[in-house]
């Protein structure tokens, strides 16, 4: 097989180039703190710490990223570069990858890793027969025959995955596939160890029985408390990790949070509690750090129930929210305020522009109150809308202000708040009429936020199903040439824009609280990414 070896010079750099380290640099003549203790605030209890499992953008993510290692990471710029691979070289048709795993890789029980516990990882992440809800992202990935596993038309052994030898893994794609190595970053693709799986199943991810591959290992887990780690000393780089340990903690409050960080208790929180933004802009402006993610904050209509089943009734309560002010004085953290679901940081995608985004906000709540008139509703007969949140004082800003703005249309607003596991099964069983959730991408691709709006898709919580726009995708799938690829995203995006599943609010613009000490941050990752491993306590 012709292959073109794309990471030699890459591998080089890495050695030569501090911007392409994949660990703690610390500067020269640094004097470091004594303790290097992370504790960080995490939002909510995760649902799991398997990485087969793990939905991107949860609280389980967050700890599962410090926890695995897949074949690919990314450094504090965001950019791809090796992990537990150390090379890779693509085929000329661009269809077949093949990995090579470093010498000396190991799981934190002392186990050898190899590119079988690849093989098992994938395998068992498209097996229906596990309830897993993230093999798409191999479907996504066009991964030889993932969709037809999924479908239930052939046994996971047909995946086009195969390890060659104990350090070489190739993987076959059923058409060229340039944004593939993106994929290799989420959490899906991560290697689990087979020979604990295969003995714990169900139970393997209890501290007892946990064993991972990347720079820490679990110590404890203390139900909607907290989840603790250590440095996992058979990780390929332990020597150059710094971070002795981490603490998550459980706290959907920003306040406290807040409370908790000012009094030393927490290095690093998961938000900003947005009433003391302005105020924290003023004192400790240097502790703020902001990260544009991704993907877009929005509410989820559930386009299978009335009144939602009315795409006039979606495009009306879109259209009279002012976002503009809601970015400016409700959330007011730099947010862009969005109108469409894909945000404007994709390199060489210009990104739909709704008609009525050029409009007034008196032409817009004009017009939206004669789609409401349209479908029925006057105030006479007033829409009434039930809007579910996650428990959070953000989220019930936000969403008290939209409920004060659907209000001037004659539309009567119940507000439900919930705890998050319990808002997760809401949405996956589609209980819900309107709930606050995210569009959000793994991959710098309008595809990555975008597919997750088609029909029968796993991550489409509104129940939105429209053949023209799942063909666009399709068609756009086979293109190589990205000016033609995003000219059918951006015709796929107008469908769904004039549809409106969801509302878009706002794009991510994630802002947390850091400790001037901890250093190591990320300058830039729209997966929204950060490494305890790349982090550091300077002395104070």
């Amino acid at each position: 097989m012709n292959q073109r070896i794309l990471i030699a010079g890459i591998t080089l750099l890495t050695v030569l180039c501090p911007a392409l380290v994949a660990a703690a640099v610390v500067p020269e003549g640094t004097k470091l703190a004594k303790s290097q203790l992370l504790v960080r605030a995490n939002g909510a209890e995760p649902s799991t710490l398997d990485p087969g499992f793990v939905a991107s953008g949860s609280p389980g993510d967050v700890i599962v990223n410090d926890l695995f290692e897949g074949l690919v990471i990314e450094n504090l710029d965001g950019e791809i570069i090796p992990g537990q691979a150390e090379s890779w070289s693509v085929s000329d048709d661009g269809k077949t990858y093949r990995f090579q795993l470093r010498a000396g890789l190991q799981w934190s029980d002392g186990t050898a890793l190899t590119a079988s516990d690849f093989a098992f990882a994938w395998r068992r992440a498209v097996d229906q027969s596990t309830g897993n809800k993230t093999g798409f992202n191999l479907a996504t990935a066009n991964i030889l025959h993932a969709q037809a596993i999924l479908d239930g038309q052939q046994s996971p052994e047909a995946l086009g995955i195969k390890a060659l030898n104990a350090h070489q893994l190739e993987v076959t794609l059923s058409r060229p596939t340039p944004y593939f190595l993106s994929f290799m970053s989420i959490k899906t693709f991560f290697p689990v160890p087979a020979h604990v799986v295969s003995q714990f199943p169900e139970k393997w991810t209890r501290p007892e029985h946990f064993v991972s591959n990347g720079a820490y290992v679990l110590k404890a887990w203390v139900p909607h408390e907290s989840v603790s780690v250590v440095r996992n000393e058979h990780y390929r780089e332990n020597a150059l990790t710094v971070i002795n340990g981490v603490t998550y903690l459980a706290l959907s409050s920003q306040h406290a949070e807040l409370l908790r960080y000012q009094a030393g208790e927490i290095h690093m929180t998961n938000r900003v509690q947005l009433a003391y933004y302005q105020k924290l802009m003023k004192e400790s402006p240097e502790q703020l750090k902001s990260l544009r993610l991704l993907g877009a904050y929005v509410y989820a209509f559930n386009t299978q129930q009335p009144p939602f089943d009315n795409p006039d009734v979606r495009r009306a309560l879109s259209m009279a929210i002012d976002r503009d002010l809601l970015v400016q004085k409700v959330t007011g953290q730099g947010e862009p305020a969005a109108f469409s679901v894909v945000p404007d940081i994709i390199p060489n995608y210009r990104h739909v522009i709704p008609a009525y985004q050029l409009k007034s906000h008196d032409a817009r709540i004009a017009e939206a109150r004669a789609l409401l008139a349209n479908a029925g509703y006057s105030q006479t007969k007033p829409l009434h809308v039930t809007l579910t949140y996650n428990t959070s004082e953000n989220h019930k800003k936000l969403a008290l202000a939209i409920a004060s703005m659907w209000k001037t249309l004659g539309v009567n607003v119940a507000l439900e708040n919930m705890e998050w596991n319990a808002y997760l099964a809401a949405k996956a069983a589609r209980d819900y009429t309107v709930a606050r959730s995210y569009a959000f991408g793994d991959y710098a691709e309008p595809s990555s936020i975008l597919s997750s709006f088609t029909c029968g898709h796993p991550g489409n919580e509104t129940g939105f199903c429209n053949s023209d726009f799942d063909a666009l995708l399709k068609q756009a799938a086979d293109v190589s040439d990205e000016s033609t690829r995003y000219g059918l995203y951006r015709q796929a995006e107008q469908i769904l824009d004039h549809a409106a599943p969801v509302m878009p609010v706002y794009y991510y613009n994630h802002t947390r609280l850091v400790k001037s000490h901890l250093k190591g941050f990320p300058r830039n990752n729209p997966k929204g990414n950060i490494y305890a491993k790349d982090m550091y306590f300077v002395a104070k």
